[in-house]
């Protein structure tokens, strides 16, 4: 029962002989209801008494391959504060049951309950006032409540020995029924909007398949949602029922697998019984595009080489002070407390007194942003191809941006100085004046803690130079790491020293970028760290060095006042797209000896 507290309609896996799960009905009020207008309340009679058992059906009989088949029957119908949760067992030992069962196990079939509509009783405010359940259907597109095929409900109710007097079918519910006499649309399941159902048509030996997919199958959640955030602002688009169903169903998947955050998607939708409509505000429009800005964010901290390093804290305020220690207290050897006057506090106490030192650090957010044009012919005639490619280059531009300036960030803006720019003034906009970088601490700020290497790269230079850190950061390898560029790190590769990938194994990660140590220290290789002149600045032309750099990892913070956020606008007088993504991050060290330099590297 773990999947009880779940408020979506999707079928879950409870075991792997046959059992399944799920909320076959969700409670909604006047402002969710379904795609027609209704909704349930626990005052809906359901008709949960009418029998111990309910039949299982493939969309609720209609498939025209599959058709009134029996796969299973539902054995508990329990309704709690979200809405009647429902465990059945399929009959694994029927054709059809175990490939439905694989579809369940992937996620892309979901509840939908069946009744008949001479049972039905709607009023006029959309309060589903009456809904007798006699089936239970499994469905890829599960939308709206569904009426069921009594045709396919009495082959069910026979084959599970259940009475039909309640049902009260004669003269009513035969497959001559009109659309107009039940109220459903038939629609021929290649027509329906939203998935494709392909069910093989003939009786056959071989193991059945069902085909779930649409023209959006190719593209994840987060391809979707830049996809709507970006289409949505032109006035013209309006995304179908199939788009936003398949949004969704693969965002709640991307949230169960942990590659999305669930926190950061804000209100997944929630409606009465099936899944929401594009109409219903607050139910689909307002967090999909949170959905791959969150994204954006997530893939920076865990795909970046330099941002992942470093703790990371939220301002709540800017600027915004962190607290951090000071001064430790003392530490004394005292004797043994035998006197009475020895409980007084006071000079003649035993225990000496001592103080705990505390200290802050200012982080002062700035803002990081890019903005790209899109020409609506381009939108028009490639769309659907082009999203992920514009996606992925959005993230991966501003997430090495990020890296770019926690590495060179230098605020100097004079014509010479800025380590970024020793011969020329910056430009007012360049990316790395926004604040002073992990380079800059050991090149200018403390220069001491600065090495001239004076020709080729070794771990014997790499040891000074990190040992130019006090010895309460040098000494604490864990706690250290090496930033190289790519020049630097190939000229290591020839001391036997360095312990590479292969002497180190599993310890080496793509995603870290780690890929040796130096005495117990990781070496990442950023594709952000520049070449130099021989001062380990860099100017207009004519950079050769390399450069390695040793931080203490603790010793600096990482504050965001705005995680990284993208929009999308459509400029009607340009017809034209405006894409721009942000963000506010701020830098600082908690000290002026948390970094160390190797410069001057031939390479």
């Amino acid at each position: 029962m773990a999947q009880r507290g779940r408020s979506n309609t999707a079928a879950k896996m409870l075991g792997e002989d046959g059992r399944i799960g799920g909320y076959l009905v969700v409670w909604g009020d006047p402002s969710r209801p379904d795609l027609q207008g209704e909704f349930f309340t626990p005052e809906t009679d359901l008709g949960l008494d009418w029998y111990p058992r309910r039949p299982v059906l493939y969309q609720h009989g209609l498939d025209g391959a599959l058709g009134p088949a029996l796969i299973g029957q539902i054995e508990v119908m329990q309704p709690d504060s979200t809405g009647v949760w429902v465990e059945a067992q399929l009959d694994l030992r029927r054709r059809w049951a175990r490939t439905v069962l694989d579809l369940v196990r992937q996620g892309a079939l979901g509840w939908s309950s069946g009744s008949l509509p001479h049972l039905v009783e709607i009023g006029a405010d959309g309060h589903i006032r009456r809904w007798p359940i006699v089936e239970g259907s499994l469905t890829p597109t599960p939308a709206e409540p569904r009426f069921t095929d009594a045709v396919a409900l009495k082959a069910a109710y026979e084959a599970l020995g259940l009475p039909l007097a309640r049902l009260a079918l004669d003269g009513c519910g035969t497959d001559e029924r009109s659309e107009k006499e039940t109220g459903e649309a038939m629609i021929p399941n290649e027509q329906q909007p939203g998935a494709i159902k392909r069910l093989p048509a003939t009786q056959s030996t071989t193991t059945p398949t069902i085909e779930v997919r649409s023209k959006y199958a190719a593209l994840d959640a987060v391809d979707m949602a830049f996809m709507h955030t970006w289409l949505s602002r032109t006035g013209q688009w309006t995304p179908s029922l199939a788009f936003m169903r398949e949004l969704v169903s693969k965002t709640y998947r991307a949230v169960e697998r942990g590659e999305l955050d669930a926190g950061a998607v804000r209100a997944l939708p929630i409606k009465a019984d099936e899944l929401m409509h594009t109409g219903l505000s607050g139910y689909g429009s307002e967090w999909v595009p949170d959905v791959w800005s969150s994204e954006l964010w997530r893939k920076a901290r865990a795909e970046n080489v330099i941002l992942p390093l470093f703790r990371v804290v939220e301002m709540p305020s800017n600027p915004f002070e962190l607290p951090i220690s000071g001064t430790d207290p003392t530490v004394y050897y005292v004797p043994e407390t035998q006197d009475e006057d020895d409980l007084t506090l006071g000079a003649n106490n035993p225990l000496p007194d001592s103080q705990i030192g505390s200290g802050k650090v200012t982080l002062t957010a700035k803002k990081l942003a890019l903005r790209v044009g899109f020409s609506a012919e381009l939108v028009e005639d490639a769309a659907l191809p082009l999203i992920p490619l514009y996606r992925e280059q959005a993230l991966r531009v501003m997430a090495e941006a990020i890296d770019h300036v926690l590495l060179n960030g230098d605020t100097t803006a004079t014509s010479t100085g800025n380590i970024n720019s020793d011969d020329a003034a910056p430009e007012a906009t360049a990316k790395y004046l926004a604040f002073d970088g992990l380079r800059k601490l050991p090149l200018v700020t403390s220069p001491t803690l600065a090495l001239d290497a004076n020709g080729a790269p070794s771990v014997t230079l790499l040891r000074a130079a990190r040992f130019l850190m006090p010895a309460r950061y040098s000494l604490r390898p864990k706690d250290c790491a090496w930033i190289v560029d790519g020049s630097t790190y190939a000229k290591l590769l020839s001391d036997p020293n360095l312990a590479t990938v292969d002497k180190f194994g599993p310890h080496a990660t793509v995603l870290t970028g780690e890929i040796a140590k130096v005495d117990g220290v990781p070496v990442l290789v950023s594709a952000e760290m520049p070449l130099t002149q021989a001062d380990g600045k860099a100017d207009s032309s004519g950079n050769s060095k390399g450069q390695a750099v040793c931080v203490y990892r603790p010793g600096w913070v990482v504050g965001y006042r705005r995680r990284v956020a993208a929009t999308m606008d459509y400029l009607p007088y340009y017809d034209a797209y405006q894409m721009v993504a942000t963000v506010r991050l701020a830098f600082a060290p908690f000290d002026s000896a948390v970094a160390s330099v190797l410069y001057n590297i031939t390479v």
